[in-house]
């Protein structure tokens, strides 16, 4: 019984310090700017640097996006730039609760869409799509897949 009354007293205290804890305090508001990120295919593009004026604001969420706290309007040059990816880069006239919307391609994507061109016998098309996907990266692969391009446009002239 002891023990019981002892227990329901540690929890009633640590109830009440829990409760005392959570007590807010009024914080001052802060407009910002949204910037939200995403991929060709729509996914959410998680950890991706976002430069203002060159400067680095922040990295997006796991759902591709940061909040910038934005007290007054202003003109401002915003890069988007994740390793795989290719760099985005706007000028806007950003204001407290402006919402900027980045789309970016993969070196992946880029290459996918070149062996689809490819497919489609669209040479001059999957030429620039692998050559957008080695600007991004550098991989064997892909090169093995360029001078294929470069190989079937030799053949068709």
């Amino acid at each position: 019984m002891k023990r019981r009354r002892i227990f329901l007293k540690i929890l009633t205290a640590l109830f009440s310090l829990c409760l005392l804890s959570c007590a807010s305090t009024p914080e001052k508001k802060t407009d910002s700017v949204y910037v939200m990120v995403y991929d060709y295919g729509s996914s959410e593009l998680m950890n991706a640097s976002i430069f203002m004026d060159g400067k680095e604001i922040g990295k997006t969420d796991i759902y591709g996006r940061l909040m910038y706290p934005c007290d007054k309007e202003k003109e401002a040059t915003i890069c988007v730039k994740k390793d795989g990816y290719e760099s985005v880069e706007t000028k806007a006239a950003i204001k407290p609760g402006t919402v900027l919307y980045f789309k970016t391609g993969s070196g992946s994507y880029y290459a996918g869409r070149a062996e689809k061109f490819l497919d489609e016998n669209n040479l001059p098309g999957a030429l620039k799509m692998i050559d957008k996907a080695l600007q991004i990266e550098e991989r064997k692969d892909w090169h093995y897949l360029w001078e294929v391009i470069i190989r079937e446009r030799k053949n068709d002239e």
